[in-house]
């Protein structure tokens, strides 16, 4: 794939990349079982920033229940804020290569899709950040949807030691960061039984917890930036 989807839906901490022209019925499935994931391991494991180790196996778990088949994962560890002791690229960048993903328009398609609306930037520091004595930590999870339906996921743990005034900042300071990647394809024979029942669960959840925020809807209203 040498480039990315042109949409981004937040998705709690989620920020999701897919094809505009991709078919509503694979879009929702995707969107419905990140969704679900999410607060099924909120449920069983508790907060992301508690114990993360422990949400996120609970959290690909859940796909595994829902019919999505993984087919490659990764892991990282990286220090931030010291100079690399060699050339080699970055996890992430280097995840997204492994799985023939152009990083440098992954990276386009989430700033153009944040640059959309200041909401995009609060709706996803809600979810992904959590300050306390110890400075920040910051979940946050980068994913591409493609067609199958497909997902590319990569999840970044990072444990900053100063507290996070804005989230553009959080790459320049010091601290540790760790990289889960996964990828899954669904079956959609064992997804077909529970797929209606799944939409109308994560309808419910989401109009009682807003969830999701696509910075691509249209601007309804005054309070725009």
């Amino acid at each position: 794939m040498d480039k990315t989807a042109e949409h981004l839906m937040l998705i709690g901490a989620t920020a999701l990349l897919y094809p505009a022209e991709m078919g509503a019925t694979q879009r929702q499935a995707a969107f419905d079982s990140i969704l679900y994931a999410q607060l099924v391991a909120n449920k069983n494991a508790g907060s992301r920033f508690t114990n993360y180790d422990a949400w996120h196996a609970a959290y690909r778990e859940a796909y595994r229940q829902l019919g999505w088949i993984k087919l490659a994962s990764t892991y990282d560890l990286k220090q931030l804020g010291q100079p690399a002791p060699n050339a080699h690229i970055q996890p992430l960048e280097a995840w997204l290569k492994i799985r023939s993903i152009c990083h440098e328009a992954v990276f386009a398609g989430v700033t153009a899709g944040l640059n959309r609306s200041v909401e995009g930037f609060r709706h996803l520091r809600r979810f992904s950040a959590q300050d306390d004595a110890q400075g920040t930590k910051l979940v946050v999870e980068l994913g591409l949807l493609k067609p199958g339906p497909a997902l590319d996921l990569c999840s970044i743990t990072v444990h900053l030691d100063t507290p996070l005034a804005d989230l553009s900042q959080a790459m320049s300071l010091k601290g540790e960061a760790e990289f889960h990647g996964v990828s899954l394809l669904l079956d959609d024979r064992r997804f077909q039984h529970q797929r209606d029942e799944l939409q109308a669960l994560m309808k419910t959840k989401d109009a009682k917890g807003e969830y999701r925020f696509d910075p691509y809807a249209p601007v309804t209203g005054v309070d725009h930036e």
